[in-house]
């Protein structure tokens, strides 16, 4: 069943701001949280630190944890939401161990998957990537290119099976593409099948077709 289907209604106290520039209202509500939830809302905090090679605190407490969500529910209140480059696989298996890690120690009788039909999306470790991302992906029969918008450029979504290159962060890789899906976001991912082995959601700023890279390579 989903956990959160029929939450309560939230409670409303008009109170003073902190800054006694006016009245506000204190909203408080209840929402539910499964050990795995909870774990992807840690690792979208951490994942990042990784990534940046600050590194993970040893352990974490329960206070610090109740602070974050307290903050997430601020920020999401006022419309304020954080976005960041795409973490490593590397990066996000190690944060996800982490945070499963901090979850089962402060948390041990907390159910880790009360919703059993959920799947995460997490780079390098969701067992279930690939079935979610077939799950999601539109199919393409011709290419697409979507107008520019105040967020972004124009982009181009490459019919399926268009041999493209991806190049990032100073390396390159090479696919299959087999469609579009969208996802966090501002624009919608290409679906990419690598020729190294995996499936992943890619955004299509990095993507190439192959056969260019050879006029490139000429050119040069």
């Amino acid at each position: 069943m989903a956990i959160n289907t029929a939450p309560p209604p939230a409670i409303a106290t008009m109170v003073p701001d902190s800054e006694g520039h006016g009245t506000v209202l204190r909203i408080v509500y209840a929402h539910h949280l499964d050990g795995e939830s909870l774990a992807l809302q840690l690792f979208h905090r951490y994942v990042h630190r990784v990534h940046a090679g600050t590194g993970l605190p040893a352990e974490i407490t329960r206070a610090e944890v109740m602070e974050l969500l307290g903050a997430q529910g601020a920020d999401c209140a006022e419309g304020w939401h954080s976005s960041a480059n795409e973490p490593t696989e590397e990066a996000s298996d190690e944060a996800w161990q982490w945070v499963r890690a901090q979850v089962s120690r402060l948390f041990p009788g907390l159910s880790w998957r009360v919703e059993p039909d959920r799947r995460l999306n997490i780079p390098g470790v969701d067992d279930d990537k690939v079935a979610d991302i077939m799950l999601r992906a539109r199919p393409l029969a011709s290419d697409v290119t979507c107008p520019a918008t105040m967020f972004n450029p124009a982009l181009t979504y490459y019919a399926d099976g268009t041999h493209v290159i991806m190049r990032a962060r100073g390396t390159e890789r090479s696919g299959y593409t087999f469609g579009m899906a969208d996802g966090a976001a501002t624009y919608a991912f290409q679906a990419v099948r690598w020729d190294d082995g995996g499936t992943d959601l890619i955004a299509p700023h990095v993507l190439h077709r192959f056969e260019n890279r050879a006029k490139e390579e000429d050119a040069s």
